[in-house]
Parts: C-alpha cells; sequence; structure tokens
C-alpha cells in the first residue's frame, strides 16, 4: 500500500479492516456478519434459499474505436476472457442493442432460480441510472445541473430507469423521467444554499472530529429537493459503510497533529511529519474541509452502490463532484472499484469544477482518482470536460454493449476478490468493463422478493442509527408466553402512508418484512425473529390504517437486564426500510 501524491517519499501502513470487519460499523452493532446472525447461531438465511458456489459469471462490455464511437459487429471469437490471469472460456455471448420501446414498471429484479438451472444472462432493453451529486456546488461557474437536465429529458430512452442521490435522500428508480428532472431542478435552486451551512458546519477541527452525518438541523432543506412529505417515491437508502474510515481517520489525525503543532513544540518528529505531508500539501483548513466532504461522499458511493445491487444487468452510478475524491492512498480508488463491480456497477465520474486557480498535488490526484474509480469499473471519466458532450458520451457508448458469461475454472470459494480482465483481438479499440467480483457462496433464492428482503434487512442491521424511511414507533412490555419463558412484547406501529399498497377488487395488497435483532447491552447478538405480514384491507379499514397506522405485536424471548432489540420493517411493494434501536431497562 503506497500514498499516491507524495512527491518524494512513499510509505508503506497496514490496514485493519478485513472484509468481514467492513461489514461492522464502530459502536454497537446487532449483525456479526453478513448473514445477520450472532456468532453461535449461523442461520443460513430466510425460508427459500439455498446456497450456490459454481455460477455463470457476467461480464459487461463497451467496445470503442479511437474516435470514442461504439464498435458493434464483434463476435464471440474476438473475445478472449482471464480471471486472476488464467484463460476462461466464454460460455455465454450476446449484444445488447437498446432501441426505443415503451417503458417497463422500475426496479426490475432478476426471475427466481432454481438449483439445477443458475440464472440465464438475458439481454437488457432498458438502462439503469443512478445519478449521485457529490458535495459542493454544482451550477457555477459551468451549469452542470443545466446539463444533467437536459440529459434526463432529452437524451434517455423511453424505458430507461433513472433515479437522483443527494445528501441522505433518493427517489425511487423510474422511467417517469421529467419526475426525476423536477427533482434535479429543486437541488439546482436548493443546494447552492445548504453547501454555504454545511462548509461552515464542517470546517476545522469538527471536521476531522466531528461526526460526517447531516445534522438533523438541516434535514428540511434538504427534504424540500426530494418533497419529501409529498412525495410517494422518495426515500432514506440504507447509509452504506466506509470499507477505509480507519485509514482515512488515521491520516487524518495524522495532519491535524502535524499542522497544528508548532515547529519549536518538541513533541514534533520528523517522521510524523513526512506522513502528513505524504497526505496532503493543502493548508490545514482547506484540507479538513476536503476531508470531511470526500468521506461523505466515498460513503454515499458505496450507499448507492447498495441500493443498486439487486437490480438486474447492469447498472450505472453517474457520480458529480466539483473537485474529485481526496484519496491519498492507490488502494482506497480499488476498494470503491471492488465493491461496484462485484454488483455490476459501472461507476462514471463527472469533474465540475474547472481549472484549479493555483497547483496543489493533492488536488491532482483528487482528479485522478475519479479516473482510476471509472477506469477499474467499466465507465467513463469526464475531466475539466463539458458536461452535457461527456454525458452525450455516455448515452451513445451504453445503447451498445456486449454481454459475456463464463463458469469460473477455479472452484475454491474462498471470499477473495477476483480480478478479470477482457482482451479484443482487433487493434485500435478500448475496452471498458466489469474488472472482478468477490468469489463466495450466494443465497440464491426460490422467490426473489424473500431474497431482497433478506439483503435489504441485513443491511439496515449493520446500520448503528435509526431509518425514518418508514416511520416507526416501537414501545415493550415484559410478559411470558403460555409455555412460560420471559417475553418481551414488541408493540410496532408503523406508518401506513409510507407502505406501497396495491388494489385489486376493492383489496388494498401489500406485504411487511419484519426483523427484531435481540442482543445484550454489550451489542452481543443472541438471534433474532423474522415474520411475514400479508395485509388484504378492505377500503374502510385502508381508510383508517392509513390515519392510525398498522399495529404489529411481535414476542421477542427475554434474555435478561439491559436487553437491546433492533426492529427493522421492509416493505415489498415500495422497496422502503424503517428502523429502531431500543434499549430494554
Amino acid at each position: 500500500m503506497e500514498f499516491r501524491n507524495c512527491p518524494v517519499l512513499s510509505l508503506a501502513f497496514g490496514v485493519c479492516i478485513g472484509a468481514a470487519a467492513a461489514l461492522l460499523l464502530a459502536g454497537p452493532s446487532l449483525v456479526s456478519g453478513p448473514q445477520g446472525a450472532g456468532p453461535q447461531n449461523q442461520r443460513p438465511g430466510p425460508p427459500g434459499t439455498y446456497r450456490v458456489r459454481v455460477r455463470l459469471i457476467p461480464v459487461d462490455a463497451i467496445v470503442t474505436d479511437r474516435r470514442g464511437r461504439p464498435v458493434t459487429d464483434l463476435e464471440q471469437e474476438d473475445f478472449q476472457l482471464f480471471e486472476n490471469g488464467r484463460l476462461q472460456q466464454i460460455r455465454h455471448f450476446v449484444v445488447q442493442r437498446r432501441t426505443t420501446s415503451a417503458p417497463v414498471p422500475a426496479p426490475v429484479l432478476p426471475a427466481p432460480a432454481s438449483q439445477d438451472q443458475p440464472p440465464e444472462l438475458a439481454p437488457q432493453s432498458a438502462r439503469t441510472f443512478l445519478i449521485i451529486m457529490g458535495r459542493g456546488r454544482f451550477q457555477t461557474p459551468f451549469r452542470s445541473v443545466d446539463a444533467l437536465l437536459k440529459f434526463v429529458r432529452n437524451e434517455l430512452l423511453p424505458q430507461d430507469r433513472v433515479a437522483v442521490f443527494a445528501y441522505n435522500r433518493a427517489t425511487a428508480f423510474s422511467t417517469d423521467h421529467e419526475r426525476i428532472a423536477q427533482v434535479l431542478e429543486r437541488y439546482k435552486n436548493l443546494h447552492e444554499k445548504i453547501e454555504s451551512r454545511l462548509a461552515m458546519r464542517m470546517s476545522g477541527l469538527a471536521a476531522i472530529y466531528g461526526s460526517k452525518e447531516i445534522p438533523a438541523s438541516f434535514q428540511a432543506e434538504i427534504d424540500k429537493i426530494f418533497a419529501w412529505h409529498a412525495a410517494a417515491d422518495a426515500r432514506q437508502p440504507t447509509p452504506g459503510q466506509l470499507r477505509d474510515a480507519a485509514t482515512m481517520a488515521k491520516d487524518a489525525r495524522t495532519v491535524t497533529d502535524q499542522k497544528l503543532i508548532p515547529e519549536s513544540n518538541p513533541s514534533r518528529n520528523e517522521f510524523t511529519k513526512l506522513e502528513a505531508d505524504a497526505v496532503t500539501d493543502l493548508p490545514f483548513e482547506e484540507y479538513a474541509a476536503t476531508y470531511a466532504a470526500t468521506s461523505q461522499d466515498v460513503q454515499n458511493i458505496f450507499t448507492c452502490i447498495a441500493y443498486m445491487r439487486h437490480m438486474e444487468g447492469e447498472k450505472r452510478l453517474l457520480f458529480f463532484s466539483p473537485d474529485g475524491l481526496f484519496l491519498p492512498r492507490l488502494e482506497q480508488d480499488e476498494s470503491i472499484a471492488s465493491i461496484a463491480n462485484d454488483a455490476r456497477v459501472a461507476i462514471d465520474t463527472f469533474q465540475t469544477g474547472g481549472l484549479q486557480p493555483r497547483f496543489s498535488w493533492s488536488r491532482t490526484f483528487a482528479v485522478s482518482s475519479l479516473r482510476n474509480v471509472s477506469e477499474l469499473t467499466g465507465g467513463r471519466a469526464a475531466i475539466h470536460q463539458d458536461v452535457g458532450k461527456a454525458l452525450t458520451v455516455v448515452n451513445e457508448i451504453t445503447q451498445v454493449e456486449y454481454l459475456l458469461g463464463y463458469y469460473p475454472q477455479d472452484e475454491k470459494w474462498d471470499g477473495k476478490y477476483r480480478r478479470i480482465t477482457l482482451k479484443v483481438n482487433r487493434p485500435g479499440v478500448e475496452v471498458s468493463y466489469r474488472r472482478g467480483y468477490y468469489a463466495r457462496e450466494t443465497l440464491l433464492p426460490y422467490d426473489r422478493e424473500v431474497f431482497v428482503a433478506y439483503s435489504r434487512i441485513s443491511a439496515a442491521a449493520t446500520y448503528a442509527g435509526d431509518l425514518e424511511d418508514i416511520p416507526l414507533r416501537v414501545e415493550t412490555a415484559e410478559g411470558t408466553d403460555p409455555l412460560g419463558p420471559p417475553m418481551i412484547w414488541v408493540r410496532v406501529q408503523v406508518d401506513a402512508s409510507k407502505i406501497g399498497f396495491s388494489a385489486a377488487g376493492g383489496i388494498h395488497i401489500g406485504k411487511l418484512y419484519t426483523a427484531i435483532f435481540y442482543a445484550d447491552a454489550k451489542g452481543k447478538t443472541f438471534d433474532y425473529v423474522w415474520n411475514t405480514v400479508d395485509l388484504k384491507l378492505p377500503e374502510d379499514r385502508y381508510q383508517r390504517v392509513m390515519t392510525s397506522g398498522i399495529t404489529l405485536n411481535i414476542p421477542v424471548p427475554h434474555q435478561g437486564p439491559k436487553q437491546v432489540l433492533k426492529t427493522i420493517i421492509y416493505d415489498a411493494g415500495s422497496g422502503r426500510v424503517g428502523s429502531k434501536l431500543t434499549k430494554i431497562r
């Protein structure tokens, strides 16, 4: 591991975040691993799933010529595909040509699989875009939001699915492009005021040692962008986990200590000064603000990758940033890329701030991070370019893609990252493609809905805070069940206005998946209770619950004093998640 931007030296450091530790957040967590079970009770997943190792690995690829135009006449024989340097046999090959067609509902999830027949790779007629607005101002000086509005309104195919994420809110994926454009219009009008307030709040030592979460006092302004109280599709995705948080925090403390300690102070030493200089050449105040913004941006990128993970096919994340990602270590780019590749997410990056008024190698390498992340995920980077023209290029090259698939020859599924290399036997072309995946056992569903519910609930369980996508009120009372063991009765009040009901024959139909994880005061997970609630409400009762809410009474074993509960509700109709942490006194 090396610092990318030190002009005079490279310093190696250890990273203490492993694959399992990366799944946990600082502070008490009620899930000790990816399956959501405690160390003494490893459950395989919800009913209706099975574990699979051998599977067809999809590789999405775009091929362009020297002028950046799509190359559309290649055959399977023109490609060579390698995994960790070993040639693989291509078992699936199709050319995806996107043309105008009728919109389809979004998001679309893969069809259920069977144990004997792994899921086929089917061509996708629609593209999926998630626009993520990074921290900073975007209308001045280059009117980047206007260019994005033109892209959404005029360039997307009617069937394309698109969503917008900013700060800590998102829209649902939609083929109603004008609805998404209206969110961007509100963002254009409101974001500079929000950015000014955030810049004042997240500066100096507060930017280094303070929370990187959006303060509650800012939420009302952010919610106006998404019409939070009026729009049925506005939501709070489960926050992603910043994989390199410990390393980034260590670097920030090193810079802070050295830049704020006078040179005459005896506690200042040359080696730690070199460490700080290897991280940045920026003045402290500028570094602190940049560090805070990048921490938020990187966490939001992980959030958006998770938000898209279970949608079918390749997805494209369009990340906009005025100055880039300030990631001093080369492996931090690869960390983002590996998670994106595993989820089949290509990241297109757009640097919108123009040229810097003065040279800084820290700023230069912040821009290079955008290039690296895009290249490593099969995306495109637009640096110091006209944003409108760059979006047009993305639109054109993604209308024709190659979809390849192979069964890995390496049958040792150890959870490690495997690198994919794709070569084209034609001179003068450039290939953008998915660069890898994690070789781990996968839960495949007989019922895809249950699988997605379990995944979303597991993600919410690892998040230390509450999620208010579905507002919950939780009350508890001690009691016993008919057989005598002590129990805790959990009364959950669910805001029904956030539930995605469908209607059939005068009946309002919905389905909720509920999970209550219970742990001791130190966060050691005992187990969890999983339930499915089918809602079939006639009109009169539906109107009542819209006002009073949906009440659920769920018994949980009482394991002792100071027990901690985390209640999570996933709504299959809207894709929303709500959670609430409760401490039993």
